[in-house]
């Protein structure tokens, strides 16, 4: 009750308000003049990668003040090695994930993006996270900096999607095998892809093939499936959808859409390594109520008001694993055989996923029938480690405010100049 009082929330807001705005600031200057002086070349990609990891450190941080939370993860020890996810005397986590990943998962909250940048951050690659979203580059200040991060928006229109994302897919693939932008490299060739039922061709742009191992930029995707977060309205969406196909109804997650997967695994299919098949629950959630009304951005930040514990399923799917079928230019080029036999793999996942958090509800733990190593209540719990959600030192913070820092001293040392050279004058 005292964390959500009037004012503890004023001076909540008072603390938070500024130091996420002059965060980003610091982020968006840093981004500004990288590319500035040194355009899109390596240099400036490399200052940006860097400004990936101030941001998720920034809301790692205002989050432990505003709202301390637990992270559990259970991770099934069939494909993921044991000793992948460890805490230490500190309480903090310490995982050992993947590069070059894809990692999928049920959408219940408008920052389960941040939980998972942030498992991330504890494997040392916060540096590399790439997010498939909405698109929000027209808003102030963060549009700028996530457009810099080459994050994959999408403006819900797959004709005008699919050719967007194929590039910036290309490009990520490109960049981890040491042959893309990042690495001062150019495309090589392009290929027209009709749009839709318009006359216009859109251009796919192609990067050199090969592998040059000194300069690769290694990744991690994150992508929800299901396109948006579970309300009353989309679970009566999916529901619908699934009568319609023949399919059980989905109680507890989304049934998930399915091109936009299967595009990205397809398009990174030569250096995709692993994809990280996630289940996320959150403490004092009940079934019947929905995350996108009880976490909200105003509960959480403004008001504490945010889940005390969040939970994860972890299970790992090797590529070769996924039915991709044959590579085309064209997404829609695809035989209908190769994108059944990905959608009954997908869908197989999903109701799987729907069990867990049945089971989780239920029990309080990820239980997975289909595990070896988390098939029982003790089985799960003893494949569980739980850390707190939080920054390794508050000196990581350091190089994130340090910038702004200078430039307000610089344009302070400009203005006594400016003022001095006035009254000399005057």
């Amino acid at each position: 009750m005292f964390r959500t009082s009037l004012p503890v929330s004023i001076l909540r807001s008072a603390l938070f308000l500024p130091l996420f705005f002059f965060g980003c600031v610091s982020c968006v200057i840093q981004q500004y003049i990288s590319i500035l002086f040194y355009g899109h070349g390596p240099k400036s990609w490399s200052y940006i990668n860097k400004t990936r990891s101030q941001f998720v450190v920034i809301m790692t941080f205002l989050t432990q003040i505003v709202n301390p939370c637990k992270i559990s993860i259970t991770y099934d020890q069939d494909s993921i090695p044991p000793g992948a996810f460890k805490v230490d005397m500190k309480n903090n986590l310490h995982s050992i994930l993947t590069p070059n990943s894809i990692v999928i998962g049920n959408h219940q909250i408008y920052i389960d993006w941040l939980f998972l940048w942030w498992i991330a951050y504890t494997s040392r690659l916060s540096d590399s996270i790439y997010i498939v979203m909405k698109d929000l580059s027209k808003l102030p200040l963060l549009g700028y900096g996530m457009t810099n991060f080459n994050f994959l928006f999408l403006s819900r229109k797959w004709e005008k999607d699919k050719v967007k994302l194929t590039n910036q897919l290309l490009e990520i693939d490109a960049n981890a095998r040491g042959l893309g932008p990042a690495c001062g490299e150019s495309h090589v060739s392009a290929t027209n892809i009709r749009d839709g039922d318009a006359p216009e061709t859109s251009s796919v742009f192609h990067w050199p093939k090969g592998h040059r191992s000194s300069n690769m930029s290694p990744y991690q995707v994150i992508l929800y499936p299901e396109g948006t977060v579970i309300s009353p309205h989309t679970r009566e969406r999916s529901a619908k959808f699934c009568q319609d196909r023949g399919l059980p109804v989905l109680k507890h997650v989304l049934l998930p859409r399915i091109r936009g997967l299967f595009l990205a695994l397809r398009k990174l299919r030569n250096t995709v390594e692993v994809v990280y098949d996630v289940t996320c629950g959150y403490d004092g959630l009940r079934p019947d109520q929905y995350g996108e009304d009880e976490f909200t951005l105003k509960q959480i930040y403004l008001r504490g008001n945010g889940p005390k514990k969040v939970s994860y399923y972890i299970k790992a799917w090797k590529i070769k694993d996924i039915p991709l079928g044959a590579e085309t230019v064209d997404i829609d080029d695809v035989s209908p055989a190769d994108f059944a036999k990905f959608e009954e793999w997908l869908f197989k996942i999903w109701y799987e996923k729907d069990t867990l958090m049945a089971n989780f509800y239920q029990y309080g733990s990820f239980v997975d029938p289909m595990s070896s190593s988390t098939n029982t209540i003790e089985k799960a719990r003893s494949t569980t480690v739980v850390a707190d959600f939080k920054i390794r030192s508050v000196w990581e913070l350091f190089p994130v405010y340090l910038p702004l820092v200078l430039v307000a001293l610089l344009l302070l040392v400009a203005l006594w100049g400016a003022v001095t050279l006035i009254r000399w004058l005057f």
